[in-house]
């Protein structure tokens, strides 16, 4: 575990690919009908580059972090039936999606999109059996993941090891549940992960951020406690964001959250169509990083680039895509349905030259060129068990260091 901090500082530089989608059942703004009107698209917009093969495959390889030909990859290259000629072992990308029964694993897609069915051993009894409601995923520092089992009844996160060589993930142990004294983790969401191992979960039945000790401490998943700038409030420990009930601060109703490399967590409140942006050491609010007059609406889950500063957001209210400069406050529209933006847009993954978005209603990952937010004519995977919800690569994709900033 001592590469935990190591990884920690990666995902908080811009490789943390998961954070928030809707969740749990379909919200009003969910919905699948007549999505609201889109806001104008930006004129820093970049053109299409017709020099460009939409139809060139994915070949950024995570696991090693570099790009590679894909000529003479017979792995990647097969497209069988759902993937049913590849291995789990094959797994480029990690993804949850909703309902039942897909709703309760993680499944493995290749580096050409193809499915390769479910990863997560079994949970024992014991420790309250297998996850429900699988949401938000994090790397830890062996390479293995932490999931969120959304559950009312027993919200979980639940850690998995690192995958054997059949490509399925060991069942690890419980980090953290409501029932060890962390009363606001209820139908948690996202995760997000600090520089020091502090790991971050957004709760959508309490709109709360809850923050824990991190898998490299003496005392892994315990709740941290409440900082005194806020302790006034009356949360209970591990509360870092509190609802608007008890603070006009407070998220009204909460989705993605990510840590960026200043160090400040990013929060989608969908109530109020804002990115709201906190202290994670004080718990108090820094300022709105974006609302409805950049054509918000119902902000759903973020995604910062590798160099630290640069966000995409997807929103299923407009429905749309934004970028945004955390430097400069800058944001553009990156796209919209008339671009190929998803009429519910949900997940978000990037690698080295794509960005990868899930489409809740078509149950497909559709995919944009970083560099001209070019839409592929065909989709990334297609004929998904159900609506995807988050993705993340099946190892930590490398990152470019960025410069901190204060807002």
């Amino acid at each position: 575990m001592s590469n935990y901090s190591t990884v920690a500082s990666a995902l908080v530089a811009g490789a943390t690919l998961c954070i928030a989608s809707s969740c749990g059942k379909l919200d009003e703004g969910d919905s699948a009908g007549e999505p609201a009107s889109e806001p104008t698209k930006s004129s820093e917009r970049h053109h299409h580059d017709e020099s460009q093969d939409d139809h060139q495959e994915n070949n950024y390889d995570p696991a090693g972090g570099a790009a590679k030909a894909k000529a003479g990859s017979a792995a990647d290259s097969r497209k069988g039936a759902h993937g049913h000629d590849q291995p789990k072992s094959a797994a480029k990308w990690y993804i949850t999606m909703h309902g039942e029964p897909a709703g309760n694993t993680v499944h493995a897609l290749s580096g050409a999109g193809e499915t390769l069915g479910n990863i997560l051993q079994p949970v024992p009894q014991a420790v309250g059996g297998n996850a429900k409601g699988v949401r938000g995923m994090l790397h830890t520092g062996e390479h293995g993941l932490l999931v969120v089992s959304a559950s009312m009844e027993n919200t979980r996160l639940l850690r998995y090891a690192e995958p054997i060589a059949d490509g399925t993930l060991p069942f690890e142990s419980v980090f953290a549940t409501k029932a060890l004294k962390d009363p606001d983790l209820v139908h948690s969401y996202a995760l997000a992960v600090g520089a020091d191992g502090t790991v971050y979960a957004s709760n959508q039945d309490t709109n709360t951020v809850s923050a824990y000790h991190g898998i490299g401490t003496t005392t892994p998943g315990e709740a941290m406690p409440v900082p005194t700038e806020i302790a006034g409030l009356g949360v209970p420990p591990g509360t870092i964001v509190p609802r608007a009930q008890v603070s006009p601060q407070g998220i009204t109703q909460i989705r993605g959250i990510a840590i960026g490399a200043d160090g400040l967590l990013y929060v989608c409140d969908r109530g109020a169509s804002q990115v709201v942006v906190f202290d994670p050491k004080t718990g108090l609010r820094k300022g709105v990083l974006a609302d409805s007059s950049h054509g918000l609406m119902h902000p759903i889950q973020l995604l910062f680039a590798p160099d630290g500063h640069t966000v995409y957001l997807t929103d299923n209210g407009v429905p749309a895509i934004f970028r945004i400069d955390v430097t400069t406050s800058s944001v553009i529209l990156f796209a919209n349905r008339s671009t190929g933006c998803p009429e519910l847009p949900s997940s978000l993954a990037m690698d080295s030259e794509h960005l990868y978005v899930g489409d809740r209603k078509k149950k497909q990952i559709v995919r944009f060129k970083l560099e001209t937010g070019e839409p592929d004519k065909q989709p990334f995977a297609d004929n998904l068990p159900d609506a995807p919800e988050f993705m993340v690569p099946a190892s930590v994709l490398p990152i470019v260091p960025a410069a901190k900033k204060d807002l």
